[in-house]
């Protein structure tokens, strides 16, 4: 009999135990605070300025692309970081009435970013638990310090690090020691002797392959040109080779950008089809023979990949 009562106010303690457990976790849950209470999927427009430097990045079909200070396509995976901070968890909070915002730098910020119309202007660190001031909505807030060191890099973190635009249709590749063309038939042909796969994946790779980095140009001498012509448009994207020690470096001087690559990645895209090692000059060679693919080739090699 005393066995069953002490069994009963066990497991009445272990049901009171519990109950407080759920009831403080819920209290916890519950006072967790967001940044905002705005849906990253009702954005359509983001700007952001840092210093004198302004960026403005627009979502067109499901997609951001960057619309000033240049045009190109932006890095998706960073966007969302950047929505992120939409629901970023706000660790304290104040009227900005009650406040002098020069002490939290934040009466002449530099830097903020804007969603839609809603502003997050960014202040200086609370040195004692390294969390950012943050104002949105005439409220201070203390968040993680994870989203500052984005706004505030140079405009190449958030561009795609693919070096033509999603969905982008190649025409024709004028590579330094061989070109890659469609002829009037809608053939593929090449100046050097090379196989149709070397073909396909010289497009694949002009269209897909991913720089580990996109950075600021930086202005070098030329050690070679490329020409890449895209389907109904008039002109080419031009490219030039800018380094080639110890990495990769293939710049667009148009848009002040430039994308590093392994140097590694140097046949796959300047010199498809061959397996020697990188050259030493990059002068333009060609031959007159030629391989022509057909279109369904094309797509079954790719499709096969």
């Amino acid at each position: 009999m005393r066995s069953h009562l002490l069994t009963n106010l066990f497991l009445f303690l272990l049901a009171i135990g519990l109950g407080m457990f759920l009831f403080i976790d819920e209290i916890d849950q519950n006072g967790t605070k967001k940044l905002s209470d705005i849906s990253a999927d009702s954005i359509t427009r983001v700007s952001i300025r840092h210093q004198q430097r302004e960026i403005i990045i627009n979502k067109n079909d499901q997609q951001w692309h960057m619309i000033k200070p240049v045009e190109v396509s932006a890095n998706q995976f960073r966007m969302k970081t950047l929505l992120n901070l939409l629901s970023t968890i706000s660790h304290a909070q104040y009227n900005t009435d009650d406040l002098d915002l020069k002490k939290y730098g934040l009466d002449k910020a530099v830097t903020y970013i804007r969603f839609n119309d809603t502003k997050i202007v960014f202040g200086i660190i609370n040195p004692i638990n390294n969390l950012r001031y943050v104002t949105i909505n005439n409220e201070l807030h203390l968040i993680d310090d994870h989203y500052y060191p984005l706004l505030s890099s140079q405009m190449g973190t958030l561009v795609a690090r693919e070096l033509l635009p999603a969905r982008t249709k190649i025409n024709k590749l004028v590579l330094p020691e061989q070109t890659l063309a469609r002829d009037e038939n809608d053939l593929w042909k090449s100046t050097t002797d090379i196989s149709s796969d070397a073909i396909v994946e010289a497009v694949q790779n002009w269209t897909h392959k991913q720089a580990f980095a996109v950075h600021d140009y930086v202005e070098r001498e030329s050690l070679g040109e490329i020409q890449v012509y895209i389907v109904n448009k008039d002109t080419p994207v031009l490219f030039n080779i800018t380094d080639v020690d110890p990495w990769l470096i293939i710049a667009r001087p148009d848009i002040n950008l430039e994308y590093h690559f392994n140097l590694e990645d140097y046949d796959t895209l300047l010199r498809p089809g061959s397996v020697k090692p990188t050259p030493d000059n990059l002068q333009n060679e060609s031959t007159t023979e030629s391989l022509q693919v057909s279109p369904d080739e094309f797509m079954k090699a790719i499709q096969s990949q």
